[in-house]
This record gives C-alpha cells, sequence and structure tokens, in this order.
C-alpha cells in the first residue's frame, strides 16, 4: 500500500532540487565571464556543468515516475506538480547553456559591444542569478509572501527587458557597438526572458 504523501514531504522534495538551481547559478556566472573575457576555459565549464546537472536531475524523473505508476490518487497531485517543476528546470539548464553558441560566436568575432549594451547584459545575468537564489530560498521554504514577491519582480524585469529589446531595435543604426555584436545582444535578452517566464510558471505551481 502507497503511504499518503504529505505537505512535509513534498516540501522535503522541494528541498532537495536546491543544489539543481544552485548548479544554473554556477552556470550564470560561467556565461557572465565567458561573455565579459571571451573565455574558452568558462565555455567549457558551462558544458560540465550542464552535463552534471543532467546527470543530477535524472534521478529525480525516474523517481518521480516510478510514485506515479504506484501513487493512489491522493498522492498524484504532488508528483505531476514536482515532475512540472523538474520539466521546467530543465528547460531553464538548456536554456542557459545555449548561451553559449553566443558567446563562442562573440569570441570568435572579436564582437564588440557598445558600452550600454555591455553594462546591460551584465545588469542582466545579475538579476538572473539573484532570482535564481530567491527561487533556492522559495524551495527551501515556500512561504506565500515570497512567492508572490518574486512574480511581482519577475514581471517588472520582463518588461524592461522587453522594453530594451524594442528601443534596441529601434537605435540599432546608431548603436556605436559592431553590427554582429546586436544579434549576440538581443540573443542574450531573449534567453533571459525565457528563463524568467519558466521560473515563474514555477513559483505559479507552488501556490
Amino acid at each position: 500500500m502507497v503511504e499518503k504523501q504529505t505537505n512535509n514531504t513534498f516540501q522535503d522534495q522541494l528541498k532537495s532540487l536546491s543544489p539543481l538551481v544552485d548548479n544554473m547559478r554556477l552556470m550564470i556566472a560561467a556565461a557572465r565571464h565567458a561573455f565579459n573575457r571571451h573565455s574558452q576555459a568558462q565555455l567549457e565549464e558551462m558544458a560540465r556543468l550542464q552535463k552534471d546537472f543532467t546527470l543530477e536531475i535524472d534521478p529525480f524523473f525516474e523517481k518521480v515516475e516510478v510514485g506515479l505508476k504506484k501513487a493512489s490518487a491522493d498522492n498524484k497531485p504532488d508528483l505531476l506538480k514536482l515532475q512540472k517543476i523538474l520539466t521546467n528546470l530543465e528547460l531553464m539548464a538548456d536554456k542557459i547553456a545555449g548561451l553559449a553558441e553566443h558567446l563562442r560566436y562573440k569570441a570568435k568575432q572579436g564582437s564588440i559591444l557598445s558600452d550600454q549594451d555591455f553594462f546591460s547584459v551584465n545588469n542582466l545575468f545579475s538579476h538572473l542569478s539573484g532570482f535564481l537564489e530567491i527561487l533556492v530560498d522559495i524551495f527551501q521554504v515556500n512561504d506565500a509572501p515570497t512567492r508572490a514577491f518574486v512574480l511581482q519582480e519577475s514581471q517588472k524585469i520582463r518588461d524592461t527587458w522587453f522594453r530594451s529589446e524594442t528601443e534596441h531595435e529601434t537605435r540599432m543604426m546608431d548603436t556605436p557597438g559592431q553590427p554582429n555584436a546586436w544579434s549576440i545582444y538581443l540573443a542574450i535578452l531573449e534567453v533571459s526572458r525565457e528563463v524568467m517566464g519558466l521560473l515563474e510558471d514555477i513559483v505559479n505551481s507552488l501556490d
């Protein structure tokens, strides 16, 4: 007989996901260094971290799949919620790892962004890392005020990024950075918006 899953059990499972989020924060840190320094070593570090992430998340998926086959009707909602969270975390890691392609192109081309775009991208990396740190806090405690704060602030920052993308597209020809740098800036911005959207989806699922 399958024992009924309690809220405490689900919360314990959330806590166990924290290292996965910490891994993504390390990926973002490596991406930032690769962006700033054209560092091949940091690109390799991103690939290593993604591999570690995959190895670490696979057992969670396997455990959920086994649990769903045996679970009672009372247990399934939490397991399905956990499965959705894992899927979103995996997608987030894939998108962060996908930045390596744009960063490799930047290094190969020796692309130079305008000062404004350079500082904007660094600020963007800081925001992503900060929101992931708060996601760890939510996995540890899962309190309503923190969830509400994340959703409110993440929507604000995504709106800001959207405006930045629109403004950038209208002023590209007047930007002092190199033309091949424009696509890099916009690609990093778009990936960041997608990651934040997935993070919001995770937080909404915990309500």
